[in-house]
């Protein structure tokens, strides 16, 4: 999500692979890593998934869950390589998906970052079964406040000083 403007804590690391899930795994055990195979029940979503740990951070590999252009999706630069990370309509799709109150409180958050998403959130969460529940926390004035208050964070942490301080003296921000 911190691709799309929203930054939190997470436990673990969701990662989604075309290739088959036994591929993954045999890649995975190869490189020295010991995943689990999950099959997930009807109250898990009834998908199965990889669970493992790397250097003690948690990580999930899904199948895709949802349709995925993975042609627009965004590559961002880690460790040498490069990781794609699903667009912002395929973000929503899944957490609209996923359906719990983090997911749908972690969708309101993209939303508000990203205003125009708006109407196609409207349409996933209607398409979900959870529209009252999204239309809350889109209105939620503490939820408001903490985004407006981040985005204000992150417009002074990536501004850049239109002129060069002079010694001495402290830059004006």
């Amino acid at each position: 999500m911190g691709a799309h403007g929203y930054v939190r804590a997470t436990d673990d690391l969701d990662f989604i692979s075309r290739q088959p899930l036994a591929t993954i795994r045999e890649r995975l055990r190869a490189a020295g890593v010991e995943t689990r195979l999950l099959r997930g029940g009807i109250l898990e979503g009834g998908f199965r998934c990889l669970k493992g740990e790397i250097d003690g951070i948690p990580f999930d590999v899904l199948p895709p869950l949802v349709p995925i252009a993975w042609d627009q999706a965004l590559a961002v630069s880690i460790g040498g390589g490069t990781l794609k990370v699903v667009d912002l309509d395929a973000l929503l799709q899944l957490k609209f998906r996923a359906g719990g109150p983090q997911d749908l409180l972690d969708a309101a958050r993209l939303v508000l970052r990203h205003p125009e998403a708006e109407a196609r959130a409207k349409e996933l969460a209607t398409a979900h079964g959870s529209r009252d529940r999204f239309d809350a926390w889109l209105r939620d004035p503490r939820i408001l406040s903490q985004v407006r208050e981040d985005a204000a964070r992150e417009a002074r942490r990536t501004r850049k000083p239109t002129r060069a301080a002079r010694p001495g003296r402290r830059q004006r921000r």
